[in-house]
Formats: structure tokens, C-alpha cells, sequence
């Protein structure tokens, strides 16, 4: 697919180019690099080519594929029984908030010294906003792969039939549920004219609400809650709205395979999807996206997708997996996830070069409404403790009572709290 877009010759050209300006390191002896990635629909056929085109140059390093995690709290939960039988990747691809959970367990290795030895983050070409998500605790230790941001997908044709304006949608959620009955009303059986695909990976879209309008999950402490107040309560409030509007109840593969396929007017979900959405839907419709609506002046939203990760122990194999990581993230490795995927591209070099996706967003607009919000991007919290999975199920089930219509804001706040608080570690404990 993506030769179609540039030719192989091309990449070597611009590949060695963009190489003779980075600070190359020795060859190494031959190695095979462990990898783990998630979600393998989405990623399977990127990765595959990923390691194709960086063994053509790097014939040295060898990289062989673990069967994927279904998810980013499946693959976390494989490296936690990894680290116990003593079998851990030496690369990861984990989701943006896991880096904490794994950090504190002692596991992954700083990559400053790695970055700063081939020039800087800067002369990598990463966006430093992008690149701080891949901190703790004042060290580096993932670079960002995939980015991802939360966005409406519309079936232009359908709101259009309803009268209204693909260009020019409210900007509030009472609004977008009101414009979704009136689709649905215009359409008829079998549409559904909004959805909030609340039940993404780490309670991702209910933090996306809460920080829209301003909030936290965690305060600056990093060990307590932050969203027990007005903008948390909102959050709850605007979930319970959806369930009450009469929203039905779908999976993500379903509501997703139910917009391309025309019966979906308005799903709130993560671009990741929006390369296969593209290619799903054809011309069988008018498929666009807009941004996701921020509720307060300074609302935020959180940057979901995942971080490449280092958790080799061997030096050599920490070298070995460096060179991978840089190139996956780098500007050649980027311009194929972008044209494979939805996701945005950590790496500005990729973005301006004409060779690699200069002229792409001008082509693919769909594309373009991720790299917009880039400026109001916060990071995904991630709980501390032994407990964070377990409290991110916790929170997906109360959030789920609410969707369903089966409690109330009022009645969910005060059991969340209670049991998030229950799970969480003391502060410096």
C-alpha cells in the first residue's frame, strides 16, 4: 500500500539523507530484537513492514514479533507476568498512560543518554509536546509511536438529509445529542444518530470529557483523585445524558463497523481508526471528521496511542533495540505509520518533508483534525500502585451504569470515589 504512495527508491534516498544528518552509532553485532505490540488489527500489517524496511538497512539486527495483546491492559499485564518469569520483551509498544506502572516497577530504560548521543530530541525531529508524554519523573523512557486524539467521525450525507451543516455542528454535547435525534428522526430505522464510544482502553473518552472542561484525574501529587469535584461531576453528568437520550449500548468493533457501513451518523471516537474508516467506507459516502469540542477556555485533551518502550537489561541488546525504537519513531517509520493508520506522527521531520508527508493533510483532511489539536494535548493519567488496571475496570464499570442509564451522576460520584480511593497507594507509600 504505502509504495504506492512512496516508492521504495524514494525512502532510501530520503532515508540516507535524513540518517547523514543524526549522529550514527557503530554496528553491532548480529542480534534479534523481542518485540510486543498491541492491538494487532490495527497495527499488524505496520509493524510487519516496519521491521522489513529497518532490517534492509540494519541487516545486523534481527527483529522477531511476539504474538500481540489484544490491548494495551492485555500487554501490560503480559510484561507484569514477564517480569516475574524473567522473559520481558526487550521492546514494548505501550499505551501512553502504562509508563508510570511500569517505571515504578523497575522496568524500562531511560533513553536520554540514547537521545542525546544521536543529537537531541529536537534534531530527531520529535515534537517536544509529543516526546514529554514519554516521561516520569524527569527521565525519558518512551518516545511516541502512535498519537492519538479523540474526534467526531460524521456521515456527512446523513446530517445533510437532516438539515443540518457538516461544517458548522454544535459545539456543546446537549446540542450533538439533539442533532443526533434529529438525524436519526430524518433517517429512520436502523440509524443511529449519535454515539460516544465511551468503552475505549484506560477509561480514555470518560478522561477526554473531564479534562475538556478543565479537570484532572490525579492532582499534581500523582497519588490522589483530582476528579471528585465540578468538571469530574460533569463528566458524569454528560455520560448520564447520553444514556438517557437513548444511546444504544454497542462494542467498539461494532459501532465502528456500523458507521462505515451508513448507520452511524455521529461517533465519537479515536482517530486511530480514521485510515481504516477511510479506506472501509470508499464512496459509499461523505466521511469527515471535526474536532473533538472543549467545554472551558482552557480545556485540555488527552493524548491516547502508545510509546515505544525499551526494556532489554543487556547493554549491547539496549543499543540494538535504541537503533529500532529511533527508527520506528523517526521520519521514514512515521510516515508509514501515518499512512497505514490514523494515528498522528510524533515526529516533525515527517510532517515537513515534501518527501514524506508534506503533501499528505493536504490530501487527507480527515487526517489533519488530530495534528490541529496538537496544541491542546495533556497527558493520559495513568493511576499509581499495584492496582492501576484493576482501578481503570473499576472505573469502566461504573462509567458503563451510567451509559446503560441504570444509575445516576449523583449516585455514581460518591461509590467511584470510594472505590478508586480504595485502591489507590498512600502518598509516598
Amino acid at each position: 500500500m504505502f509504495d504506492r504512495l512512496l516508492p521504495r527508491r524514494v525512502l532510501r534516498v530520503v532515508g540516507a539523507t535524513l540518517l547523514a544528518g543524526f549522529a550514527l552509532t557503530p554496528a553491532h553485532a548480529e542480534v534479534t530484537l523481542d518485540v510486543l505490540y498491541t492491538t494487532p488489527g490495527t497495527f499488524n500489517a505496520l509493524h510487519q513492514e516496519l521491521a522489513k524496511r529497518f532490517t534492509e538497512t540494519h541487516p545486523e539486527i534481527k527483529v522477531k514479533f511476539r504474538n500481540p495483546a489484544a490491548g494495551y491492559e492485555e500487554g501490560a499485564q503480559q510484561i507484569l507476568r514477564d517480569q516475574i518469569t524473567g522473559r520481558l520483551p526487550d521492546i514494548a509498544f505501550n499505551g501512553i498512560n502504562q509508563i508510570g506502572l511500569f517505571v515504578d516497577r523497575g522496568l524500562g530504560a531511560p533513553l536520554d543518554a540514547f537521545v542525546a548521543a544521536d543529537g537531541g530530541l529536537d534534531k530527531l525531529g520529535y515534537y517536544s509536546t509529543l516526546a514529554a508524554l514519554g516521561q516520569w519523573k524527569g527521565k525519558l523512557y518512551g518516545l511516541p509511536f502512535a498519537v492519538s486524539t479523540p474526534v467526531l467521525y460524521l456521515n456527512a450525507d446523513l446530517v445533510k438529509k437532516a438539515g443540518l451543516d457538516p461544517t458548522t455542528l454544535p459545539k456543546s454535547w446537549p446540542e450533538l445529542v439533539a442533532a443526533g435525534q434529529k438525524i436519526q428522526a430524518s433517517a429512520g430505522a436502523g440509524v443511529t444518530g449519535f454515539y460516544y464510544q465511551w468503552d475505549q482502553t484506560g477509561n480514555w473518552l470518560l478522561q477526554s470529557l473531564v479534562t475538556s472542561r478543565a479537570g484532572r484525574m490525579l492532582k499534581a501529587d500523582g497519588c490522589t483523585i483530582a476528579f471528585d469535584d465540578d468538571a469530574g461531576m460533569w463528566a458524569l453528568k454528560t455520560l448520564e445524558s447520553f444514556g438517557r437520550s437513548g444511546m444504544p449500548n454497542f462494542g467498539i468493533s461494532q459501532v465502528r463497523q456500523s458507521f462505515v457501513a451508513g448507520s452511524v451518523a455521529i461517533l465519537v471516537d479515536s482517530t486511530s481508526y480514521v485510515a481504516a474508516a477511510d479506506r472501509q467506507i470508499g464512496n459509499r459516502f461523505d466521511f469527515k471528521t471535526v474536532a473533538f469540542p472543549l467545554s472551558a477556555p482552557d480545556g485540555k485533551l488527552p493524548a491516547g496511542g502508545n510509546v515505544a518502550m525499551v526494556f532489554a537489561k543487556d547493554a549491547e541488546r539496549q543499543k540494538a533495540a535504541w537503533e529500532y525504537v529511533k527508527f520506528v519513531t523517526g521520519p521514514i517509520g512515521q510516515t508509514l505509520m501515518v499512512n497505514y493508520t490514523g494515528y498522528m506522527p510524533g515526529n516533525e521531520i515527517a510532517v515537513k518533508s515534501p518527501e514524506l508527508l508534506g503533501s499528505f493533510y493536504a490530501k487527507n483532511p480527515n487526517h489533519m483534525t488530530s495534528i490541529q489539536q496538537l496544541p491542546v494535548l495533556t497527558d493520559w493519567a495513568s493511576f499509581p500502585g499495584g492496582n492501576s488496571l484493576k482501578i481503570i475496570e473499576v472505573i469502566k464499570n461504573h462509567t458503563e451504569s451510567l451509559v446503560t442509564g441504570k444509575r445516576s451522576a449523583a449516585e455514581v460520584m460518591p461509590s467511584l470515589v470510594q472505590d478508586v480511593n480504595g485502591l489507590m497507594p498512600k502518598c509516598g507509600g
